[in-house]
């Protein structure tokens, strides 16, 4: 019996500390605001998830009470990643897990400043929002002067990349350098991924930084492709795509020509902005040279629309999300040209829209 009655008690005391797992936000005082809108979604689906609509993200809302708003936190063990919408472009975003208490204390809306406590998930990301804390002020600096000083405010940058390193280095099974990592990217995000202790790997935050990870390592395997790809060496791969009238269109139909692959589409406005030079193009290397162009990501009618918004006189072929074509020229960012020899190999290569493209092809062909 009094086994029976010390686990009633026992769970008496604690249902109310899960009960009142919450977030408690605090708005100051001079914001009339009668509910606050905010969304959520749990750790594991922005880990996972592929795209925006598969994170499960829920937008609701909560009312204002004697200046403060109180938001549950759900169970789920991942834990939950909350904005909470505070203007039209700012929200304050913060990670809870189950039975924490945080604290949000909204210190001013215009511009939006917030302070938050309550969990060591927070005690970290507000250490390293310390580390940072210097190099923002400097960068703020710099950017309020009539004409900033770029070279300045990548050295600052550097120095910040630096710091963050270097607290990883001397850090390595802290969780706290988990959050650290989560503010750089490229090689040196995965040279410090790779000092991170068995001990780090435990924090709720890890499968966002693995996923980061997965994403490093597929680029820098596009980067080598890429550089294989623009050696000179390499036959470009054939494909066969349909243009706007359903004729199939195969890029070995042009062996013995030069070509031009422009890997674009109507949503890309640096892909637009290189179609006055590549007319140009086209008209000076007439009969030598034929441009390829390959729409990626448009629905078949936007393509349709932007062949003859722009007037393109060239050849035209529309990609589908089935294709694999985009792997194949290790396509990373639009838009993506490719020169073609005559041969048929890869001549060069160039992502984004860049003038030194143009003076490159004049220097393959001679002219």
């Amino acid at each position: 019996m009094k086994k029976l009655l010390a686990a009633g008690l026992l769970a008496l005391t604690m249902s109310p500390l899960t009960a009142m797992a919450d977030i408690t936000v605090n708005i100051p005082k001079g914001v009339n605001l009668d509910s606050l809108t905010y969304d959520y979604t749990t750790i594991q689906n922005l880990a996972t998830a592929k795209s925006r609509a598969e994170r499960g993200t829920v937008v609701t809302k909560a009312p204002v009470k004697d200046g403060k708003v109180i938001l549950p936190i759900a169970s789920d063990k991942s834990g939950y990643n909350y904005n909470l919408h505070l203007g039209e472009r700012s929200y304050a975003s913060l990670y809870a897990l189950p039975g924490e208490n945080i604290i949000v204390d909204i210190t001013s809306t215009d511009p939006l400043d917030y302070k938050l406590s309550g969990s060591p998930l927070i005690d970290q990301i507000n250490e390293v929002k310390a580390i940072e804390k210097p190099f923002i002020d400097r960068m703020n600096e710099l950017s309020k002067a009539a004409t900033p000083d770029r070279e300045k405010m990548q050295a600052v940058y550097g120095d910040y990349i630096e710091a963050i390193k270097d607290f990883v280095e001397e850090n390595p099974t802290s969780p706290t350098a988990v959050v650290a990592l989560m503010n750089i990217s490229g090689d040196d995000f995965v040279n410090a991924y790779n000092h991170l202790g068995e001990r780090a790997k435990t924090s709720p935050l890890f499968p966002l930084l693995q996923r980061q990870f997965n994403r490093e390592q597929e680029r820098m395997e596009k980067d080598r492709k890429l550089a294989e790809l623009s050696s000179g060496n390499v036959v470009a791969p054939d494909f066969t795509l349909e243009d706007q009238n359903g004729k199939k269109v195969s890029l070995s139909d042009f062996k013995g020509k030069w070509v031009i692959i422009d890997f674009w589409g109507t949503w890309c406005p640096w892909c637009i902005k290189g179609f006055p030079e590549l007319k140009e193009a086209y008209t000076n290397y007439k009969g030598e040279l034929e441009i390829i162009g390959v729409d990626c990501g448009d629905s078949v009618e936007a393509w349709k629309n932007g062949l003859v918004k722009y007037e393109l006189p060239w050849v035209n072929v529309y990609n589908p999300e089935t294709s694999t074509l985009l792997e194949q020229y290790a396509v990373q960012g639009f838009p993506t040209k490719a020169i073609i020899n005559p041969e048929g190999k890869i001549a060069n290569m160039t992502v984004g829209h860049d003038p030194a493209f143009f003076e490159k092809l004049k220097e393959l062909m001679g002219k």
